[in-house]
């Protein structure tokens, strides 16, 4: 529990293999993906992934603040098809995808993969937090872009999806965020995944 900033410089540099996370969207929140990828860039093993979730709102400033830190790789596309579509007044757009932001250390080596990570149709979980993404989304996501055994860390923890994604797909996790309320309902996600799989 923590800031996010903070809790990172207490990790060993190039100690994290993968970054999988979904900042805040809001224009108050543009300076954590700079800073993100700041500190992806220490963090990250070579040739290690950063992949970020946004909003399309202010995509042209949230890759200016990137862009000094890791090299840009691709934007993937992540599908949230259905009938409980964001509609973004402002500028009077439906939106049934989100993007998400590739960046790596160096040079990527890893395998192939499309560019489009579909969720479940209305399968957007507001259960464990105002901002929570598909457990059907996420998983695959966590599963395309990661291996068994790999470390995966999530800054901005939020529910608790990707950390429940990433010890049900055999990764090893480090989640960050300031609630503890947050911290405590992914301890909870977990332990209940735990039980469900000793059951069965």
């Amino acid at each position: 529990t923590g800031d996010f900033w903070e809790e990172c410089e207490k990790l060993e540099d190039e100690s994290i293999d993968v970054i999988i996370t979904d900042p805040p969207y809001p224009r108050e929140f543009l300076n954590c993906y700079g800073a993100l990828a700041e500190q992806a860039e220490r963090l990250l093993r070579p040739g290690g992934s950063l992949l970020a979730m946004c909003g399309q709102s202010y995509l042209p400033d949230i890759l200016n603040l990137m862009f000094p830190h890791l090299s840009y790789q691709w934007i993937l596309s992540y599908l949230t098809p259905g009938g409980q579509s964001p509609q973004i007044w402002q500028r009077k757009i439906n939106t049934f995808w989100k993007p998400v932001l590739w960046f790596v250390k160096g040079e990527y080596t890893g395998k192939w993969h499309g560019d489009v990570i579909k969720s479940d149709v209305n399968d957007n979980d507001k259960r464990y937090h105002h901002w929570g993404q598909s457990e059907s989304g996420v998983f695959r996501l966590v599963e395309n872009f990661s291996k068994p055994g790999d470390l995966i860390l999530d800054p901005f923890l939020g529910g608790g999806t990707m950390a429940l994604a990433a010890v049900a797909l055999g990764r090893r996790f480090i989640g960050i965020d300031l609630d503890e309320q947050n911290i405590e309902i992914t301890k909870g996600r977990i332990a209940e995944y735990a039980n469900e799989r000793q059951a069965s």
